[in-house]
């Protein structure tokens, strides 16, 4: 009896970030490696910015990285002006080409404006479109101060939004707050299309627990704050919660690690009532950071209120609890404020008050007195931030996507038979 061979799911994933950049580098590149691994053909589709580009040792190892695991990438020139539209533009013209000869079974689009590209190209080459929703972005916009709810721009890309949804034939959520929402928007509804929940997973393997967190009698309180800065990104708020933390505790230092102006990081830090001697600025690559989190203590991320949050996932969160290190946040912010009080990984802090900041210091320094904080929150980090059963579940959505279209098509030749 001859033994049936099934040929390798072939992907197309496309996705609005550089492969060099850090959201890359933390977020598509290891997920694009376990998939490879698991034995998805992959073929990688990015936008690179032109600082990036030039790095020629880094691209070069980003290649040779993915080659080793049959892993074609193209990386595309990511345009500042105008961004969005050369960039789709360039995007529908390129992929077309590679779909063509690709002939992927499924067309994986990550971010809004791969979203849009994906929605034209996956009836083309007749491809399954599986919806990777990093956040909703126009409500994203609006909770920036970017847009006005009631703009046509938003409108625009609301509407945008709805069509994704329809077209999208499976959708991944980042949390399952985000799950929710979207399971009640009706072109999700009306079809009962899939919708999974896949966080932005950190590498454990890299981001380890360290071998001792530095004791806050010894070294003062020692907070960290990593990524963007402005807009949603409250780093002036984090700023006055460490002024109010050098009031009641004395000793502190913030550390900020960002690719962001450090002229900018100042003039936020320094309005907050933060003295220049109490913080500090670094732009690291990406490989360096659990470095730079074996020293600190509690790890910040404060960000604006609105829908948008819901959709978010961090990769910083997951990032500082693989580490060891408790969470400071807002509420609202993926499913973090749920994990911190059923984990004990973090504090939620609930007002942007002095008051309320003193009354989350005073937690903390209780909750860094708990010598098993360590251990629990890098247990967090492998129960919520793990690669490996995220990767599982994408995949399980793949295959679930393709046996849809096999059935169909069994019915079909049946039916003409």
């Amino acid at each position: 009896m001859s033994q049936t061979t099934v040929a390798p799911l072939k992907v197309l994933y496309i996705v609005y970030w550089g492969a060099a950049e850090p959201l890359g580098q933390s977020l598509v590149l290891p997920a694009i490696k376990k998939l490879a691994g698991m034995g998805v053909h992959l073929t990688l589709v990015t936008f690179e910015k032109p600082a990036d580009l030039v790095n020629q040792s880094l691209i070069t190892e980003i290649r040779t990285s993915l080659e080793q695991l049959d892993v074609q990438w193209i990386p595309l020139r990511y345009h500042q002006q105008p961004k969005v539209t050369l960039d789709f533009l360039q995007g529908i013209l390129r992929t077309l080409v590679i779909g063509m000869r690709l002939r992927p079974d499924i067309i994986h689009v990550r971010t809004f404006v791969a979203g849009l590209i994906g929605m034209f190209l996956a009836p083309i080459l007749r491809a399954k479109l599986s919806y990777h929703n990093e956040g909703f972005f126009p409500d994203e916009q609006v909770d920036g101060g970017v847009w006005k709810k009631d703009s046509a721009i938003y409108r625009t890309f609301k509407f945008l939004e709805r069509q994704m949804y329809a077209r999208a034939d499976g959708i991944i959520a980042l949390s399952q707050r985000a799950k929710k929402d979207i399971e009640n928007i009706p072109e999700v509804a009306r079809k009962n299309t899939p919708v999974i929940v896949v966080p932005s997973c950190v590498d454990l393997q890299h981001f380890h627990l360290t071998a001792s967190v530095p004791a806050l009698k010894e070294n003062g309180l020692r907070l960290i704050y990593i990524g963007s800065v402005g807009r949603r990104y409250w780093l002036d708020k984090i700023g006055r919660f460490a002024a109010v933390a050098a009031q009641e505790i004395g000793n502190i230092h913030l550390q900020v690690l960002s690719r962001m102006e450090k002229s900018l990081i100042s003039s936020m830090l320094e309005d907050s009532g933060l003295s220049e001697s109490q913080w500090s600025y670094d732009c690291v690559p990406h490989t360096e950071i659990p470095a730079h989190l074996a020293q600190q203590q509690a790890g910040l991320f404060f960000l604006s209120q609105g829908l948008s949050e819901h959709g978010c996932s961090p990769t910083k969160i997951g990032e500082y609890w693989a580490c060891g290190l408790p969470v400071i946040t807002t509420p609202n912010v993926s499913d973090t404020d749920e994990i911190i009080r059923r984990e004990r990984v973090g504090i939620v802090v609930e007002e942007h008050t002095d008051e309320a900041y003193r009354r989350a210091l005073h937690k903390l320094v209780e909750l860094l007195a708990d010598l098993e904080l360590p251990q629990r929150c890098r247990r967090a980090a492998e129960k919520y931030y793990s690669l490996e059963p995220a990767c599982e579940r994408q995949v399980e959505l793949y295959q679930n996507l393709i046996a849809d279209t096999l059935q169909f098509a069994t019915q079909h030749r049946i039916s003409e038979q």
